[in-house]
C-alpha cells in the first residue's frame, strides 16, 4: 500500500496537523531554527523601569539644543547692550549738536572755532571715560 497523503486516513492527517501547532503554542522544541522575527522569550519588551540607553546621537542632539539656548541668551544680552550703547551715543550727539548751535550764536569767527574745538575736546574726553 502506498503512503499517498490523499489516501491516508483522516485521523493520521489531524494528528500531523495538530502536532506543529501544539509545539508552537506551548513552546515545545521544534526541529526548525528560530528566525529573527520569531516571537519568543528574547523578543519580550524591556521592563518599564529600565531607562533607554543614551547613544552618541542623542548626546550630540542634546548638546546642539543646549548650545542653541545659550546662543539665544547671548544674542539677547548683546542686542540689549548694543541698544543701550546706541541710545547713549544718540544722547551725547544731541548734546554736542546743541552745544555747537550755541557756539554759532557767537559773533566772531575765531570765537566760533574756539568754541567748537572746546566742545570736540570735551566730547573726546567723555568718550574715553565712557569706554573704561
Amino acid at each position: 500500500m502506498s503512503r499517498n497523503p490523499k489516501t491516508s486516513s483522516a485521523s493520521s492527517r489531524t494528528v500531523e496537523a495538530r502536532a506543529p501547532q501544539r509545539r508552537a503554542i506551548h513552546g515545545g522544541s521544534s526541529s526548525r531554527v528560530p528566525r529573527a522575527f520569531d516571537v519568543g522569550v528574547g523578543a519580550a519588551p524591556a521592563p518599564a523601569s529600565t531607562a533607554p540607553r543614551s547613544t552618541w546621537r542623542s548626546t550630540v542632539v542634546g548638546f546642539a539644543i543646549g548650545f542653541g539656548v545659550v546662543l539665544a541668551f547671548a544674542m539677547k544680552w548683546l542686542m540689549g547692550y548694543q541698544i543701550d550703547a546706541a541710545q547713549e551715543r544718540q544722547e551725547q550727539h544731541k548734546a554736542m549738536r546743541a552745544a555747537a548751535a550755541r557756539c554759532y550764536e557767537l559773533t566772531s569767527n575765531p570765537a566760533v572755532n574756539a568754541c567748537l574745538k572746546d566742545i570736540e575736546a570735551k566730547n573726546a574726553q567723555a568718550s574715553v571715560q565712557a569706554a573704561r
